[in-house]
């Protein structure tokens, strides 16, 4: 099965390189996926966001007396530029390069950190479809997956800025890990893939990373260590281990029936793992399946979304990567979700919850366990402007994980909650 997707993937490789020109055949493909008018056409949008959050969570405070703060302020912006274009033969071409603000890990007042989150492109023609190419925005699985309705109800819920910013989990966790969404690491990977156009209500993508590594990568001169670099087959036992030849596939539908509208996605994700020493266990090549639908009627919409397979929470390498054999060690990861949205008028609500079963630590032969409830809404006050409420609910537990190593003993559960209040500004 995996030499026939590798090579499946080689040859949508070899399309490109032969100037075969696939188009947009997804709905979360970018806004420059749509045919522009003939010529080119340079767009620029943003965000800026401010919150202001109270905060309850286990870990507030230490036995050497320090403690957190249960309330704070934060701002968030972004800013694309979107590329799109057309040539007098049909051929239809653009990409994206977006910019954001990082969080300050260290000297909280001073000037923001700027990174870019995505460098992509795309040509593609009506009929053939759609070739896209770059770091984030590419791999199929965040491209095309249906059901993931707490990523689209106020920042996001549990998906969204409050679990991003706010939270400090001093060494617990919250339940914020959505593998197959755009906060995923490794979602983030340079890679290229296909997409068809819709036929009968249905289409398919395609994509393959070499790595997990984004942009430039780690074999450059200016980080000229073995062990960085994104090429790397092999690694020692103090080594991150890596992920290569990562594989999406998935399929979806959507359709309108009598006013009510109803899609569903299926597809699974696959890849490799480096090698270690000889004597050294080998970690487990991760595979995981995503199926998830949702149904639109009047304003409303009814979701859910599964995850299952070989991997560990959040489709994670490194120290957590599931090991090949040994100890129970190996369990793998199930998830699911259910949610409800409903706009009227300039108001959005809604509300999800979401579980999470994975091995967690590796050390640990218990399971972790994490459980988020997520309610918030938006209002639009005017164009590009809009108040956001969200309030958070979370639980994790692994059974002798020490998930606060700041207190005295082994505290193995972790909860924590969360009230926010923001504005947002689009342009």
């Amino acid at each position: 099965m995996r030499k026939i997707l590798l090579a499946t993937a080689a040859g949508f490789a070899a399309l490109v390189a032969n100037g075969a020109t696939p188009t947009a055949a997804s709905a979360q493909t970018q806004a420059t996926g749509q045919t522009p008018a003939p010529g080119l056409t340079l767009s620029t949008t943003g965000r800026i966001r401010f919150h202001g959050a109270l905060i309850g969570q286990d870990g507030r405070a230490a036995d050497n007396g320090r403690k957190l703060s249960n309330y704070d302020f934060n701002t968030y912006g972004r800013v694309r530029f979107d590329l799109s274009g057309r040539s007098a033969e049909g051929l239809i071409y653009g990409g994206r390069i977006e910019a954001r603000i990082a969080p300050q890990v260290e000297a909280p007042t001073g000037n923001a950190n700027v990174f870019l989150r995505v460098v992509n492109g795309f040509v593609g023609t009506p009929t053939l479809g759609q070739i896209r190419f770059g770091s984030n925005g590419v791999l199929a699985v965040p491209q095309m997956f249906v059901g993931h309705i707490m990523g689209t109800i106020g920042t996001g819920l549990w998906d969204g800025d409050a679990g991003d910013y706010f939270f400090l989990g001093q060494g617990g966790i919250v339940p914020s890990s959505f593998w197959y969404s755009a906060s995923g690491n490794v979602n983030r990977a340079t890679g290229i893939g296909y997409y068809s156009p819709q036929f009968f209500g249905f289409d398919f993508g395609i994509s393959y990373a070499a790595n997990e590594s984004a942009f430039l990568g780690g074999c450059n001169a200016a980080t000229a260590t073995f062990l960085s670099c994104d090429r790397a087959a092999t690694v020692d036992a103090t080594s991150a281990r890596k992920f290569r030849n990562i594989i999406d596939v998935m399929l979806r539908y959507r359709g309108t029936f009598s006013g009510v509208g109803i899609a569903a996605s299926g597809g699974l994700r696959t890849a490799d793992t480096t090698n270690t020493i000889p004597g050294v266990a080998r970690g487990k090549d991760p595979t995981v399946g995503i199926v998830g639908a949702e149904v639109t009627f009047a304003g409303f919409t009814v979701g859910g979304i599964t995850t299952f397979g070989s991997a560990n929470r959040g489709f994670a390498n490194g120290a957590s990567l599931l090991p090949k054999t040994g100890a129970g060690l190996d369990s793998g990861l199930f998830s699911w979700q259910l949610g409800a949205r409903y706009s009227f008028g300039a108001f959005t609500v809604g509300a999800a919850y979401h579980e999470l079963r994975s091995e967690g630590s590796v050390t640990n032969a218990n399971n972790l366990r994490e459980k988020g409830f997520g309610i918030g809404g938006s209002y639009a006050l005017g164009p590009g402007l809009a108040l956001f409420a969200e309030y958070l609910y979370g639980t994790a537990k692994e059974s002798g994980r020490d998930l606060n190593a700041l207190r005295a003993g082994t505290q193995d559960s972790f909860k924590s909650q969360l009230f926010l209040l923001g504005l947002g500004m689009g342009f």
